[in-house]
């Protein structure tokens, strides 16, 4: 998923990294336009890199071992010379950076997803990252700079209550919040829910537009303390296609703290499955912006610390969902009582039951009536046996999931202290057992690319009921690699149509003849539960052989084309999902 910026983050962006870079001297800078890539270098022996690819919107910090002396004769890039940084500013609900160089200015346009940077002297353009005609706007060398776009309503100073009143009754309900976010400074779709979310009244959204307007506190939000201050601190929303960055929690009860928004883009760049490896001019970095270390090098104490740490908060996350998924399974949806009840109904008045509907409404045992969803292509006793089964389904689900919910909020709990203790304590081994296990660099002892220690494969393996071994991505990055370097040409490929999911391979070596639909339907039920429509009541999942899929040049990881596809629906079904794990060589 790509960073998705507004006005509020752009802001608090921009408190940050005027703490962390004022006076710093600049050395370098870079831009590399087949990348999308632009390159901070700084004399302190820090690198900024801001990865401004469509599919990407990270701003990625790391540690570079090049002194300053050893740069003597090396290239600067667009910079003529060293430079001091000064001030980084962002308009009035505006998503553009200004990095004050000193009569010179380093722009960053944050807007949707046409990102792009200029270095500019005065008003003109020395360089541009992506030359191009954006609306009425030249954004070429030697041209005069135009600042996109105008502002919105009370971008300066927030509404008063009679202006704000007269605004919110000119627009009716069902259009109100498009509107809101077309007309109205500092919102965004990022930030609407939350306004909108309390009780739909002008005084509450009203309320809640000044938490984030400038002009009623002295300061951004989170941007009064030092960078790693505890007041100072940053999320990570839940969103279905990732982890998105903000400085405020928007009320979220699934948003993850980070200790600044530079933690948190790391995070988020780790879980969305960005390649291990970037290459940053002679350095290689990995996806938190760490550098990787050359045999018979160790990390410094700040740098296992910090390595630590995002081991620690990539676990945190994925236990939020896991606990936030397990309480929605147990909440929703219709309870195993009521699904035997509405079957027993069929049978007992299956002659009222017309063939061919899609619902029925029928006097229930009480005296009521009770209206039923039916799928029109079985008849009234089979669609009693089909509740009866969801019935089974449930009931166990009943049972096992409070205790299944518990021990995911146990785990939750084990990461926080694990955090709190790395504040306090530092890095140890029992910490880094909390994380998964010591993440060390290329060559060194336990690196998951040694000798002492095989490399985790990118996908789960699980094994059908008919013994076919079926192959689940273990994240965007995972997914790429089970598709493209751990399947065979015929082999059956899945995924859920419309949602953001798994890549699920089922194992098959006959290109004459397909899989029986049993082993088709047993992996379009592993698709279905690792995707985000698991909880849905009908999934449809796309198939085909994984030879009819292909990958987009500069696609984003992930994301593919599939070709020849069929789709078959299915109804999630967890227990016979853990069933096939506990069958596979992955179990637990």
């Amino acid at each position: 998923m790509p960073i998705r910026y507004d006005a509020v983050l752009v802001r608090a962006l921009a408190a940050e990294l005027t703490r962390r870079l004022s006076r710093h001297r600049l050395e370098e800078l870079h831009f590399d336009r087949e990348d999308r890539r632009v390159r901070l270098v700084l004399a302190e022996g820090e690198e900024l890199v801001w990865l401004l690819h469509p599919a990407s919107g990270y701003l990625l910090r790391h540690r570079t071992e090049i002194s300053t002396g050893k740069r003597k004769g090396r290239s600067r890039g667009i910079l003529p010379g060293a430079r001091e940084l000064g001030e980084v500013t962002a308009g009035s609900d505006e998503r553009r950076l200004v990095f004050d160089l000193g009569g010179e200015s380093l722009v960053v346009e944050l807007h949707t997803n046409q990102w792009n940077a200029l270095f500019l002297a005065g008003d003109s353009i020395r360089q541009v990252l992506w030359p191009r005609r954006a609306g009425g706007r030249l954004l070429f060398s030697n041209a005069p700079y135009t600042p996109p776009g105008g502002p919105r309503k009370w971008s300066d100073a927030p509404p008063s209550a009679s202006e704000w009143s007269a605004w919110w009754n000119s627009h009716a309900e069902p259009v109100r919040a498009a509107v809101l976010v077309r007309e109205i400074a500092w919102t965004s779709r990022l930030n609407a829910g939350f306004l909108l979310s309390a009780a739909p009244s002008a005084d509450s959204v009203r309320a809640r537009l000044l938490e984030l307007h400038p002009g009623s506190s002295s300061e951004p939000p989170g941007t009064g303390s030092p960078p790693d201050s505890p007041a100072s601190q940053s999320w990570l929303l839940q969103r279905a296609a990732g982890l998105q960055p903000y400085p405020l929690s928007l009320e979220e009860e699934e948003s993850v703290p980070a200790r600044s928004l530079l933690a948190a883009m790391r995070v988020s760049a780790e879980d969305q499955g960005l390649p291990e490896i970037v290459r940053i001019g002679s350095s290689r970095v990995d996806a938190s912006g760490a550098p990787l270390l050359r045999r018979g090098e160790g990390a410094s104490d700040r740098e296992e610390v910090d390595r630590l740490e995002m081991a620690l908060r990539r676990r945190l996350v994925r236990a939020r969902k896991r606990t936030a998924a397990l309480r929605r399974q147990l909440e929703e949806g219709e309870g195993s009582a009521e699904l035997r009840a509405a079957g027993q109904l069929l049978l007992a008045r299956k002659s009222e039951v017309p063939r061919g509907s899609d619902s029925v409404r029928l006097p229930g045992f009480d005296g009521g009536e009770q209206t039923i969803v039916l799928d029109p292509a079985l008849d009234a006793i089979q669609n009693a046996e089909r509740y009866f089964d969801r019935a089974r389904r449930r009931a166990r689900a009943e049972r096992e999931l409070p205790a299944r919910v518990e021990e995911a909020r146990v785990r939750e709990a084990e990461l926080s202290a694990a955090l709190e203790d790395l504040a306090t304590e530092g890095a140890s081994e029992r910490l880094w057992r909390q994380a998964g296990g010591r993440v060390a660099g290329p060559g060194a002892a336990g690196h998951r690319g040694s000798e002492q220690e095989p490399a985790r494969l990118p996908y789960r393996r699980l094994r059908s009921d008919g013994g076919l071994e079926i192959r689940v991505g273990r994240s965007a990055r995972g997914n790429d690699d089970l598709t493209f370097r751990h399947s065979a040409p015929d082999d059956i490929w899945l995924h859920a149509r419309q949602a953001p999911g798994a890549h699920v391979i089922l194992r098959w070596g006959d290109r004459e003849q397909n899989p029986p639909d049993r082993e088709i339907r047993a992996a379009a039920l592993v698709a279905a539960e690792y995707s985000d429509a698991r909880f849905s009541g009908l999934v449809p999942v796309d198939w085909t052989r994984r030879k009819y899929v292909r990958k987009p040049r500069k696609s984003a990881p992930g994301s593919v084309i599939p070709d020849r596809i069929r789709t078959i629906f299915v109804e999630p079904d967890p227990a016979r999902v853990r069933a096939m794990m506990e069958a596979g060589p992955d179990a637990p």
